[in-house]
């Protein structure tokens, strides 16, 4: 082989490791503790640096004139302010979007170590579950 050909492949095999890392930071789940998979369900951050430093510590749910209406406190958990945005997902009983995008971005600054609760109603009454998404601002 050829030391040509082995540089393209070099580079071939180099673009392809950056491509794949990049595709894995369009959003990632947070964790409130390595084993708590309901957090996991209900939250989703779309920073990789921001996911270990904002979490769920309480959440809360019930069923209002046949609308689910959720409560959820965001804890900051580091000692600095951090300027961040926040969405509902709404899924129906079959894990589909329910009018997905027509809720806006809600900014929100949460200050070292403050929690702050959020609320949110679902759209209709098809649905039956929920995430957070939470962005940088």
């Amino acid at each position: 082989m050829k030391v040509r050909d082995c540089f393209k492949r070099l580079v071939g095999v180099s673009v392809l490791a950056g491509l794949l890392g990049a595709c894995s930071t369009s959003g990632i789940e947070a964790i409130g503790t390595p084993d708590d998979d309901k957090v996991k369900k209900h939250l989703l951050i779309h920073n990789d640096a921001l996911a270990k430093k904002i979490t769920i510590s309480d959440m809360r749910s019930r069923e209002v004139g046949g609308l689910l209406e959720v409560s959820l406190t965001l804890r900051n958990l580091t000692s600095s302010d951090k300027a961040v945005a926040y969405r509902f997902s709404w899924f129906d009983a079959d894990e589909f979007e329910v009018e997905a995008g027509s809720d806006g971005w809600t900014p929100v600054n949460l200050h070292g170590a403050q929690s702050t609760a959020v609320h949110g109603v679902a759209p209709n009454g098809t649905v039956k579950n929920y995430r957070l998404n939470v962005k940088g601002q």
